[in-house]
């Protein structure tokens, strides 16, 4: 975006002269600057990401008096001003909750933990009526089809770019049919499901803001458990290339008992682990699209699925 725009939408909204912008390299489908490092202006890069984009606006007002989210003070979507939507909000004076994990004990590391799972109840118990009418959202959902779906759509475009071996692709789609049937029990609410702590902010150990609601969607409440595999797993996955030198697997092997501790509604399902393994290979088939030559997502499945040939 190029300043004279910012200046002149900093200067109608009598949010005082522009002295700095710094680009925060964060993310992949927006632009995220600072400025004055008292504002955050966030830009939709992908147009393909624009509904989403709104949603994550929807979704800081609505829980505006409930989490420590963002308040938005400026929203564009005309498109009049500058050719992507975009909007501006009140910086959180804050640290990553990454850099500043290694930095804590366990006992530090568990309340933040047990802070985090009160805000994912607020967001499981609210009433997401006016999101569904405001989005077209079809209401109620059958969540084995939905997650059946998102992977029979990644598996024929894998098997259109021949990414994957005929063999591997068989192997994969014989394990769907074989454990689909454990998504039949679902419990349905809204799920911020984007809850890695490159997306927390904390501060004097406390959390003071959680970002980035452009995939809080209707979903079974499991379904965050498998972001906090991954970071327990591979804690370097979401870090930016700062905070990665500072990534001891140690540190993380502790999560998945807290929030069982702190929220174990998440837990009480029949067959989780196959119910996470089903999660895992719909979000590393989604990823292979992107990055097909990524050979860590396809030993990955490998091992879920039990396919033992050295060739994918």
């Amino acid at each position: 975006m190029d300043r004279k725009i910012i200046e002149k939408i900093f200067n109608e909204n009598n949010l005082g002269e522009v002295k700095s912008v710094k680009k925060i390299e964060v993310g992949f489908t927006n632009k995220v600057y600072s400025i004055n490092e008292d504002f955050i202006l966030k830009i939709c890069k992908d147009e393909d990401n624009e509904e989403n984009f709104e949603k994550e606006v929807f979704f800081f007002d609505f829980f505006e008096d409930q989490i420590p989210v963002p308040k938005v003070i400026f929203h564009d979507n005309s498109k009049k001003i500058y050719n992507k939507f975009f909007i501006i909000y009140p910086k959180i004076q804050g640290d990553n909750l990454y850099a500043k994990w290694h930095l804590m004990t366990n006992d530090e590391r568990k309340d933040i933990i047990r802070q985090l799972c009160e805000f994912l109840k607020t967001i499981n118990n609210a009433d997401y009526k006016k999101f569904v009418e405001k989005f077209k959202i079809s209401n109620p959902i059958n969540w084995k089809e939905t997650i059946e779906s998102k992977i029979q759509k990644s598996l024929q475009e894998l098997r259109t770019r021949e990414t994957l071996s005929k063999e591997f692709v068989q192997k994969i789609q014989e394990f769907i049919d074989e454990n689909k049937p454990v998504l039949n029990e679902q419990k349905i609410s809204l799920v911020y499901w984007d809850a890695h702590f490159d997306n927390i902010l904390v501060n004097d150990n406390k959390i003071v803001g959680i970002l980035d609601f452009e995939r809080t969607e209707l979903a079974s409440i499991d379904f965050v458990l498998d972001i906090l595999k991954r970071m327990m797993n591979y804690p370097k996955k979401y870090m930016s290339e700062e905070s990665e030198k500072f990534a001891k697997k140690e540190d993380y092997e502790n999560l998945l008992d807290w929030f069982r501790e702190f929220y174990p509604k998440l837990f009480d399902f029949k067959k989780l682990e196959k119910r996470l393994d089903l999660y895992c290979i719909e979000n590393d088939l989604k990823d292979l699209i992107g990055w097909p030559n990524v050979i860590e997502l396809k030993q990955q499945l490998a091992t879920i699925v039990k396919y033992d040939s050295p060739t994918f």
